[in-house]
């Protein structure tokens, strides 16, 4: 029997090394210790970021194994029913788009739950939600998704055991203090929850946060505090109103993918030089027309895109990016790009403005790397707008 596919992988779930660390630690320095103690406080949950650097892997499998499995296509009461006959081996379930207005009782009898999706619902309580979810032990996943939340309940510190928690696409137009007590959040999903201003400032709290989706909401800015987070390795912060973010930046020495596209920043720290590990940058659409000289240092950087700014002339600490394939830069207002461009180490695809650019330019770069394609692009095509700004 297949028991409907529902026992997942516990050990998939969990990082279950639990060794004993007490004779190490005496051998370490303090920043040694304070390094570990905070690995230690951390495990848990794989999110499984290494797979594209764009998301939680471990949340894309849990979404397709709750589509497919068949028994999400039954009613509620006989869903419920099939799996509290394998109770102690069902570690996820999906109740999302029920029309729920509170959990069902049957819920508290899987005390080894692990990840739970009411996304699609109006919990008319939700500090009641709160109380109820606090009775499931186990749990570490929570997908709260388009269920028209306001706010943050205000006994949210109940379910401080969370690791991950996603409240996109709601209603949420501030986030209180009490978001920082939610220690072991390693994934924290706020996008597209348009009338969102700002973060925390307790959000520095959160020392287990590998990722954090901002993208299409109304933060103005990526506030200071941030750069607390030193286990950060995704920042999607794309499609929003950010005007600023951290000087201290490069404090992200784990920081991998960092996307602020289509915002409204004009200046970049000189401390981005110091995300050593990065690897995609996205800063197309913004208001940028120069680059920090220590730009140059992100040799790990693989991708950046700094089309549609306010580049006059050809970002040239860009030619320091040893390991970049890909750069972007079409849609700015700079007339040419230095031959340069060819000599690029590892460059392999460079997309340039659809319009200014000469054929002869082109040329030249080639000319340097005939293995280089140089694509014409406009990244304002569908758009009835102006194609570069002054």
């Amino acid at each position: 029997m297949k028991k409907f596919l529902y026992v997942l992988w516990v050990v998939f779930l969990f990082n279950c090394n639990h060794t004993n660390q007490s004779q190490v630690l005496n051998n370490l320095g303090e920043e040694e210790t304070s390094s570990i103690e905070l690995a230690d406080a951390c495990a848990g949950i794989d999110l499984k970021l290494e797979v594209t650097y764009n998301k939680s892997e471990l949340l894309e499998q849990l979404a397709r194994y709750s589509y497919r499995n068949p028994i999400n296509k039954l009613p509620l009461s006989k869903r419920l029913d099939s799996l509290i006959k394998i109770k102690n081996e069902v570690t996820h379930i999906s109740l999302a788009n029920l029309k729920l207005n509170e959990l069902p009782e049957q819920i508290f009898e899987f005390k080894n739950l692990v990840a739970l999706d009411i996304s699609g619902n109006n919990f008319k309580d939700k500090e009641k939600l709160v109380v109820d979810l606090a009775q499931l032990p186990n749990l570490k996943i929570v997908e709260l998704i388009w269920s028209k939340l306001t706010k943050l309940p205000d006994n949210i510190e109940l379910l401080s055991n969370l690791e991950v928690l996603s409240l996109a696409s709601n209603n949420l137009t501030f986030l209180s203090e009490d978001l920082g007590k939610l220690t072991k959040l390693k994934y924290l999903g706020l996008s597209n929850n348009k009338q969102l201003k700002y973060l925390p400032e307790s959000i520095n709290n959160l020392k287990c946060l590998q990722l954090l989706n901002v993208s299409g909401t109304g933060l103005t800015r990526l506030r200071e505090e941030l750069s607390d987070c030193t286990e950060l390795v995704i920042i999607l912060a794309n499609a929003s109103k950010i005007e600023t973010i951290p000087s201290s930046i490069g404090n992200l020495s784990k920081l991998v993918t960092l996307n602020l596209a289509a915002n409204k920043i004009e200046t970049i720290p000189e401390s981005i030089g110091e995300l050593s590990k990065l690897r995609k940058l996205s800063l197309g659409s913004n208001e940028i027309s120069e680059l920090p000289n220590s730009i140059s240092e992100l040799k790990k950087v693989q991708y950046i895109s700094l089309d549609f700014n306010r580049f006059k002339e050809f970002p040239a600490e860009t030619l320091g990016l040893d390991g970049c394939f890909n750069l972007w830069v079409h849609n700015n207002s700079f007339p040419s790009i230095p031959t340069e461009v060819g000599r690029m180490k590892s460059i392999t695809h460079l997309l340039i403005d659809h319009e200014i650019i000469t054929e002869e330019n082109i040329a030249a770069i080639k000319a340097v790397n005939p293995e280089l394609r140089v694509i014409r692009e406009d990244a304002q095509k569908y758009v009835k707008t102006i194609k570069r700004k002054n």
